[in-house]
């Protein structure tokens, strides 16, 4: 069993549901500043260029097998890739936060919660209560978006020029993320 499965599904829970009601009532009470944040994230090199680092760091933890790195997940039948994927991890950072820095944001931001999802969805997978549903329902969108910004990182621009361009909707999203993260605490709280 991977370290992210053996996590408690309250406790993830509770982290998930308040990261999501906080981030979501910080945009709701400041509304300029959020369109202003997601106007510019697509076009923040430096931003994307720390983000891809932190991936990286991220999925070598993931690959590096030592008896001190309890993130270390096995392999199975690819094993034998293990070290070229190890040095992989840093060439193709420089690669892509020297080469690639148009829509470089939207790449990180999407490995970033593709990496992220895998932490709550393990903590979440074929436990009980049926409740713990509420995880994976919030995650298959967010993981489809992400892909789509990891491969065509030119539509997180778009779909955030369209999000900016209409407060209402933006707003509704953010009082919807704040009532689902709610959701969330209360079910970590007296169910999970």
């Amino acid at each position: 069993m991977h370290i992210y499965e053996t996590l408690p599904l309250a406790s993830t829970g509770l982290v998930m549901g308040l990261v999501l009601f906080l981030l979501h009532f910080i945009a709701l009470l400041r509304p300029t500043a959020t369109r202003a944040l997601l106007t510019q994230a697509s076009d923040a090199p430096l931003a994307g260029t720390v983000l891809l680092g932190i991936d990286f760091v991220w999925v070598a933890l993931l690959l590096y097998d030592a008896e001190w790195n309890p993130l270390c997940m096995p392999l199975f039948q690819f094993e034998g890739f293990r070290h070229i994927l190890l040095i992989l991890c840093p060439v193709l950072w420089f690669i892509l936060s020297s080469m690639a820095k148009e829509n470089l944001f939207p790449r990180a931001l999407g490995m970033f919660l593709l990496l992220m999802a895998l932490v709550p969805m393990s903590a979440a997978f074929l436990k009980d209560p049926l409740s713990r549903i509420l995880i994976p329902i919030w995650w298959y969108p967010v993981l489809t978006a992400a892909m789509f910004w990891v491969a065509k990182p030119y539509l997180f621009r778009d779909w955030m020029a369209k999000l900016t361009a209409r407060p209402l909707l933006l707003g509704t999203i953010n009082v919807l993320g704040a009532a689902y993260g709610i959701a969330i605490i209360t079910c970590a709280i007296t169910l999970w």
